[in-house]
């Protein structure tokens, strides 16, 4: 049986606590796209998820279990919505009113409730098989600036027509500061976009996107200042530009960006 808790998200954004400390991960592999070979695209899930949520746990333990299995290119970042104003906005732009709920790929499939790991690997081995817009290759990369601050660098090339589309880079910390209803840290806590723009990619061209993300600027009422090098892990995603229209908890529309190619990568 699905266990999930029903969430209000304009409470979640009304009543905001700051962030606060976390304890850290001392290394964390980066892990740039290697495909299976029946494989299409790396698969990125966002996790919408509160920190008093009973039936999330599970779903957090499923989701780094996956990752940490290796059995797949795929990447996830929890967005824990009563913590992080950046994280709720991007779960009611989904029309999140349930959580846990999962949504691959930029929510081309979403999956509510703690419905076990086998579910989860069943949508990923779906998502990574099915014909993505425009074949896509992406690399992350990340540089440590010291003093809260990082830069990322995206490299695109597009093996395909000419392409109009999304990308999106999501900072997170590999051990998240806020922790779940069972006293456990989440796995790679969502704190903000570095990238999250419109892009053009003529056919056959190679183009680098790089910009400086600032832990200590104002991110949506938080400051991230207290972040650490060995405790960051930046994931990117690109996205075709027309939305498609899904469906979520008890009927709920929202329009997908679905997603083409994602990558992640760690301080180098």
């Amino acid at each position: 049986m699905k266990k999930y808790i029903v969430i209000g998200f304009l409470a979640v954004i009304l009543m905001m606590p700051l962030a606060g400390s976390a304890d850290i991960i001392n290394e964390e592999k980066s892990k740039q796209t290697i495909l299976k070979e029946d494989f299409t695209h790396a698969v990125f899930a966002e996790y919408g998820t509160t920190t008093t949520c009973p039936h999330c746990p599970p779903a957090s333990e499923a989701l780094f279990s996956i990752y940490e299995s290796d059995d797949y290119p795929f990447y996830f970042a929890s967005f824990v919505a009563d913590q992080n104003i950046n994280a709720a906005r991007r779960l009611t732009r989904l029309k999140t009113i349930a959580v846990p709920t999962v949504y691959f790929d930029g929510g081309d499939v979403n999956e509510v409730g703690n419905v076990g790991e086998s579910v989860y690997r069943t949508i990923i081995q779906d998502m990574g098989e099915r014909e993505v817009n425009q074949p896509i290759d992406m690399n992350t990369s990340v540089t440590w600036d010291g003093n809260a601050k990082i830069t990322v660098s995206v490299t695109l090339k597009n093996n395909g027509g000419f392409y109009f589309g999304i990308l999106k880079s999501y900072v997170t910390e590999i051990e998240s500061r806020w922790n779940n209803i069972d006293g456990d840290p989440y796995h790679f806590g969502f704190l903000d976009f570095a990238f999250n723009r419109l892009i053009i990619l003529l056919p056959g061209a190679e183009r680098t996107f790089t910009k400086s993300w600032d832990g200590t600027k104002n991110h949506g009422g938080i400051t991230f200042e207290d972040i650490t090098e060995d405790n960051i892990m930046v994931f990117s995603t690109v996205s075709h530009w027309i939305p498609q229209k899904r469906t979520g908890y008890e009927e709920s529309e929202y329009y997908a960006f679905i997603v083409d190619q994602s990558s992640g990568a760690v301080p180098s």
